[in-house]
């Protein structure tokens, strides 16, 4: 495979540079053989695309951009198609992932007192436990927050009050201001003693400063990369990215949902303006299974395996059960080493069980087969369905691709939000008054197939009227969008829409 993708850059090197003097030093008969090298590579390359078994809707964009598109769609593929190495790069960790949480499991057992389940809630739990291992927790308590700046002031002082340690995920950090005021708290903390493990994705945080990273270790904290990549090494490193949003406090306490840290996610950027987000403060045992989720990221890039018999009592300490009420709750974690799709079968499943109403904020929309068929199922099936999304784009491609979807789910009656007051980011979806999903996770393609991701289940009517009551709250920010006009909108946009939805099963 190295000799052949040597033999595909020549012969796209000299495809480009046609009236340059490099051109004129070959001659006609080697042009020819490279252009045969080049074409029987890509015809190779097309072969394994297909040998795959991917969706369909997949191989079919590929197969198009590279016949079309020979030379960019080949460095393309390069960098975000090749998903042969996947089981190889992502095989350890699975397992080393199933033994953390096998041990969490069998050392913290739940016991469950009272019957609480119904029919919804058991096949949502029974599909949980056996997709993606998320035990069941009973005995927590939850905060929504949905104004960034609140969140983020909780999230400082639940560091603050830590004693032995903080362990941190995030998907995108800035060294502003905001992105400061973090690094301060942290390296406050480790002056204290208190250990700090912060985990950032290499790609996401590309633009971060080295002296923010320096400064950190400096102090102690233990800064590592998620799978660092290096763009003279083309690997498929890049198409697999930590999006995870976690900070962990002393296993007893957890924040989770889709707030990065940066002065635009806290509303002080102009073009986005108001910033639309939400987080979940977790309490209890679903902290622990938090924990334990992050111990096993921890190992996979640092190989320091913290799960051992005499840190267990450290790490993953027993739960305080008196402190908090019975909520059941199940941490999903997903990402291109699990077996199954958890996220997005949670969510088909959601939406298919749902009798009377289902509720989805997400920045966007990029939807497979099953979940549109679903979607439209059940808004035929007379369930209530409203779907917010931003007005604005933050990614032009994701934006026109998402607003490609909205006529299907118009026509039978799913009603589609845009907000008005800013940009919405919010990651939230909420079944029949009584199930909420809040985590990490967009509703696209690459958030339940090509990222690591994590969401909170949350079985709890108190909390899902809460997380009812900010979504109405931002309904009354929004517009909802009229079938009729949308229907008669300009064919330049329905354009745009179809093209970058050609591309979406990239994205």
């Amino acid at each position: 495979m190295a000799l052949l993708i040597s033999l595909v850059l020549v012969a796209s090197l000299t495809q480009i540079i046609v009236g340059g003097s490099i051109f004129h030093t070959f001659s006609k008969v080697t042009l020819r053989i490279i252009n045969i090298i080049f074409g029987v590579s890509i015809v190779f390359i097309i072969l394994i695309v297909v040998m795959e078994n991917g969706s369909p809707a997949t191989t079919m964009a590929w197969i198009l951009v590279l016949i079309f598109l020979p030379v960019v769609g080949f460095i393309l593929y390069l960098f975000f198609g090749r998903n042969w190495r996947k089981k190889r790069l992502f095989g350890r960790k699975g397992y080393a992932d199933t033994q953390i949480l096998l041990t969490y499991i069998q050392k913290r057992p739940i016991k469950i007192e009272n019957d609480w389940q119904n029919d919804l809630t058991a096949k949502l739990n029974r599909l949980l436990e056996n997709n993606s291992k998320a035990s069941l927790t009973v005995n927590n308590t939850v905060t929504l927050y949905n104004d960034t700046v609140s969140a983020f002031n909780a999230m400082l002082q639940g560091i603050s009050e830590a004693k032995q340690f903080v362990h941190l995920e995030y998907f995108s950090i800035y060294a502003d201001e905001t992105g400061y005021t973090l690094q301060k708290m942290l390296i406050r903390k480790a002056l204290e003693g208190v250990e700090i493990r912060f985990i950032y994705d290499d790609v996401g945080c590309w633009m971060l400063k080295k002296e923010f990273k320096h400064e950190l270790r400096n102090a102690g904290v233990e800064f590592v990369p998620f799978m660092p990549v290096w763009i003279p090494f083309l690997n498929s490193r890049l198409n697999y990215r930590n999006h995870r949003k976690l900070v962990i406090v002393d296993g007893r306490k957890a924040y989770l949902g889709g707030l990065n840290i940066g002065d635009k996610y806290l509303s002080k950027k102009r073009y986005f303006g108001y910033w639309r987000d939400s987080l979940a403060e977790i309490e209890g045992q679903a902290a622990l299974a938090l924990q334990a989720i992050f111990l096993a990221d921890w190992n996979f890039v640092t190989g320091k395996n913290l799960m051992q018999e005499a840190l267990l009592d450290k790490y993953l300490p027993p739960p305080q059960a008196d402190k908090h009420r019975f909520l059941p709750m199940q941490i999903v974690a997903n990402g291109p080493d699990s077996d199954y799709d958890s996220i997005m079968q949670l969510y088909f499943a959601c939406i298919t069980y749902a009798k009377s109403s289902i509720r989805i904020s997400t920045p966007y929309l990029i939807l497979n087969e099953s979940l549109l068929s679903a979607l439209k199922i059940a808004a035929i099936s007379k369930v209530k369905v409203q779907i917010l999304v931003p007005d604005k784009p933050d990614h032009f491609l994701v934006f026109w691709a998402s607003r490609s979807y909205f006529q299907q789910l118009l026509e039978v009656g799913v009603e589609i939000w845009t907000y008005q007051k800013g940009f919405n980011h919010s990651k939230v979806l909420i079944i029949d008054e009584e199930v909420l999903l809040i985590g990490s996770a967009n509703m696209d393609l690459r958030s339940f197939n090509q990222n690591f991701e994590l969401a909170a289940t949350i079985y709890d009517k108190t909390v899902c009227a809460e997380a009812i009551k900010q979504f109405e709250e931002d309904l009354k920010h929004s517009s909802k969008i009229n079938p009729a006009v949308f229907k008669h909108r300009s064919m330049f946009q329905k354009t745009k829409e179809s093209i970058c939805r050609l591309v979406s099963p990239l994205l």
